[in-house]
């Protein structure tokens, strides 16, 4: 039997990775990482701009706490400021350029490539 090594076939970096995609598994997540590819925000900014939105992203302030914090533990968000004056950042803005390869590319099983060309932007 043949020995691969490979980076990309080291077990904590395939840890690293899955726990990477459950971590973007929720479209509240994806959704506050769009809004702050845009630019800082606040909490209070954030759940404004996702209870416009047409999609299970919506929530209340207590709920979006909740993934902040995820996005911030997981090093994809900072942000500066104490308790009600947080300004949130996008730390890992390649993230976004990511996702839209694997759907402009067509990659991705839950969208054809003809959508992916024009829903993905």
């Amino acid at each position: 039997m043949t020995h691969i090594q490979s980076t990309r076939l080291d077990p904590g970096r395939i840890s690293r990775q899955a726990q990477l995609f459950a971590l973007l598994g929720s479209p509240a997540r994806v959704a506050l990482i769009c809004a702050l590819a845009e630019g800082e925000k606040s909490a209070g900014e954030l759940v404004e701009i996702l209870a416009g939105l047409d999609c299970p992203c919506s929530m209340e302030r207590t709920n979006i706490s909740k993934h902040l914090a995820a996005l911030r533990e997981a090093g994809i968000l900072s942000y500066t400021g104490e308790a009600q004056r947080r300004i949130y950042r996008l730390e890992t803005p390649c993230i976004l350029e990511s996702i839209d390869c694997i759907l402009d590319k067509g990659c991705s099983p839950l969208i054809s490539p003809s959508q992916g060309a024009n829903d993905a932007r």
